[in-house]
């Protein structure tokens, strides 16, 4: 799939759509607010193009007739007015001149007394009230309140509710005997505040279904670009790496400090433009240069932060993380002592200072942050235990032998997660090594066993051969003694063969122990009057120290013969001629102890002054492999041992040779 690719021109015309976008809805959410605070915009006057229909026109009306009560209040109060009330009856005067307005009134009072604005009326004259009604009716618009005859009438819709619902402010139209009969000049040949209304209305009206659906367009685009902004920042082509600029380089508390700083300054100097008593077109101006500069800010934070979501890296390029790691990098460069005082001398301080302002001052908001902090420390303290204890059972386990356990890091923390993870490494390294060491023993131990069943066919036949050749009657001594030699190799091959095979066995846990009940102290007797003959030829003295009475272990006495077998063998073949050799048997407490030295023939030390492991296969004292030893013996001896639960150690000291298997006490 081709990757997809965006350029920079593409950007900079999201980011200039946006702008607009932006600018778009702000002007017509500022254009519609200014419309509803000058009461043009209603719900019912979206379908409504004459200004007599509008609610904007009965919502004139009622504040007439609110300021028509008022001026007649004031009209009543005569000399008692304050120099407040003159000036506002004055203006009501002014409002209410017959010549200057074409809002025409008659009002009776409920003492019977009738106001009106007409000139031609005489001061204390009595109306008629039809005969008024019907001059209102010819003026254009008209309304009858008659509270004394319980008469109500109006050609303008929605004025009634004006005088028959009831609210405070209106009390004056309540009053019984109460007669209002206005009526409006629907031509407007007065220049009054109607009049202006109406050309206002006329002129801003049209504006307003422009206003709403430029909102409603305007956010939808706005959001639309914002979404594809979001998509494309950071990207150069589609699947590639987030690629990061220089404002994301900024603190993340650094950027969010500055764009809620410039945007509060913005957003309250917008809010005092719309408390200002502006013309439309200079209030969409200002609103607009003032929402590019807020946009702006806006789209440098947002898209800064999209950014750093995407390259995950909000974290790291924030200040909390640059203070966290340099004073976690300063302090793990101290001892564990410093670290110690460091956290002690921080708990001191902040316990002391909240119990001072808790106690001292006796403030409950610091007794309670004393406890939370105090909570706090516990439950610190607490998951750390639980997951050191956590990290100890996972060591436990592998200790033991469990290898693929493994310790789960991902609910640790920290240093312990750390410590979590290099143990659960080690277990695996342990694990690999375990599985290629067996694996390594299984393929020796195969090519050993397969090698060995090769050799012995030929091998049988050669010994075979050389039997026969022995029955022959041959006079040339040499022949005779090629022959006698040849007896002598096939028959140590056909031994190293067997002992290679056995070997193999052993090491890898090939074998059936028959455990029964031994004693080892007669086994000791048996096989050393076995190799009286080949130590009397070295002229070797075997000193044996056994006990009178039986000494019972459990074991299998087959192998367990041949593990002493081999001893004895190993000290006839490597023992110096014409020395002793010690064998004793000895009981400590609950432990048998079997013990065999003797002095070397030949250096037990190696060229670097390091004594070989003699257990180990193919490891021989004689070093110039000129005897006729497999270096098999004492590993097979030291296996079997192990095997049957007893224990094999070999001490060297100088050419002293001395080895010790020891076995539990049998108890019946």
């Amino acid at each position: 799939m081709d990757k997809k690719s965006f350029s920079n021109g593409s950007k900079i015309t999201g980011v200039l759509l946006h702008m607009f976008f932006m600018i778009a809805l702000t002007i017509s959410v500022f254009l519609v607010g200014a419309l509803l605070r000058k009461n043009i915009l209603q719900m019912t006057d979206f379908g409504t193009v004459d200004f007599l229909e509008s609610g904007y026109y009965v919502n004139l009306l009622e504040q007439k007739c609110d300021n028509l009560a008022t001026y007649l209040y004031l009209l009543k109060r005569g000399d008692e007015r304050t120099s407040d009330e003159t000036a506002l009856y004055l203006q009501y005067v002014n409002e209410f001149k017959a010549e200057e307005t074409n809002f025409c009134f008659w009002c009776r009072d409920r003492k019977g007394n009738w106001y009106t604005n007409q000139p031609d009326s005489e001061a204390g004259q009595n109306f008629d009230v039809q005969t008024i009604l019907m001059e209102a009716k010819t003026m254009g618009n008209y309304l009858l309140y008659d509270m004394l005859n319980r008469e109500f009438g109006t050609d303008i819709r929605g004025l009634e509710d004006y005088f028959l619902k009831s609210r405070a402010d209106r009390d004056y139209w309540k009053s019984d005997r109460v007669i209002l009969v206005f009526g409006i000049d629907t031509q407007f040949s007065a220049n009054d505040d109607l009049f202006r209304a109406k050309s206002e209305y006329e002129r801003l009206h049209p504006w307003a279904k422009v206003g709403v659906m430029g909102a409603i367009c305007s956010m939808m685009g706005w959001i639309v670009s914002l979404v594809y902004l979001t998509i494309v920042s950071g990207h150069k082509n589609q699947g590639e790496e987030i690629s990061l600029s220089i404002i994301d380089r900024i603190k993340t508390e650094i950027l969010i400090a500055a764009f809620i700083v410039a945007a509060t300054e913005l957003i309250f100097l917008m809010a005092r433009l719309n408390r200002q008593q502006w013309d439309v077109s200079g209030l969409l101006v200002a609103s607009g240069t003032i929402s590019f500069l807020l946009d702006a800010c806006f789209l440098i934070f947002y898209l800064s932060m999209v950014r750093r979501l995407k390259a995950e890296t909000m974290w790291k390029s924030s200040l909390v993380y640059w203070l966290s790691q340099k004073f976690s990098k300063l302090f793990r460069e101290r001892s564990v002592t410093i670290q110690i005082v460091i956290l002690f001398s921080i708990h001191m301080l902040v316990c002391f200072i909240l119990a001072v302002w808790a106690f001292y001052y006796q403030k409950p908001t610091a007794f309670m942050l004393l406890l939370l902090f105090s909570c706090g420390e516990a439950y610190l303290f607490l998951h750390k235990a639980v997951e050191r204890y956590q990290i100890l059972k996972g060591v436990e386990r592998i200790s033991q032998g469990r290898l693929e356990d493994k310790i789960n890091a991902k609910m640790l923390h920290g240093e312990e997660r750390k410590l979590a993870e290099a143990v659960n490494n080690v277990g695996e390294g342990l694990r690999r090594a375990v599985e290629d060491s067996t694996k390594n023993e299984r393929m020796k131990a195969d090519l050993i066993t397969n090698v060995s069943h090769d050799i012995k066919t030929p091998l049988t036949s050669i010994i075979n051969y050389v039997s026969l050749l022995k029955r022959e009657e041959i006079d040339n001594e040499r022949v005779t003694n090629y022959i006698r030699i040849l007896d002598e190799k096939s028959q140590r091959l056909k031994q190293l063969t067997e002992d290679l095979v056995e070997a193999s066995r052993i090491s890898s846990g090939n074998i059936t122990l028959d455990m029964q009940k031994i004693d080892i102290v007669e086994l000791v007797y048996q096989t050393g009057a076995e190799f009286n003959d080949k130590f009397e030829a070295k002229e070797l003295t075997v000193v044996t120290k056994l006990p009178r009475e039986s000494i019972y272990i459990c074991a299998d006495g087959r192998q367990l013969y041949r593990v002493i077998e081999n001893l004895y063998n190993n000290a006839a073949k490597y023992a110096l001629e014409k020395t002793r050799i010690f064998v004793e048997v000895t009981q400590e407490e609950r432990e048998v102890l079997f013990s065999m030295k003797n002095v070397s023939e030949y250096s037990l030390a190696a060229e670097n002054s390091q004594t070989p492991d003699l257990t180990e296969r193919f490891v021989r004292g004689d070093t110039s492999r000129t005897t006729e030893g497999t270096g098999l013996g004492l590993s097979i001896a030291k296996n079997l041992t192990t095997m049957m639960g007893g224990r094999f150690n070999i001490e060297v000291d100088g050419d002293l040779f001395k080895v010790i298997i020891s076995f539990s006490v049998y108890f019946a």
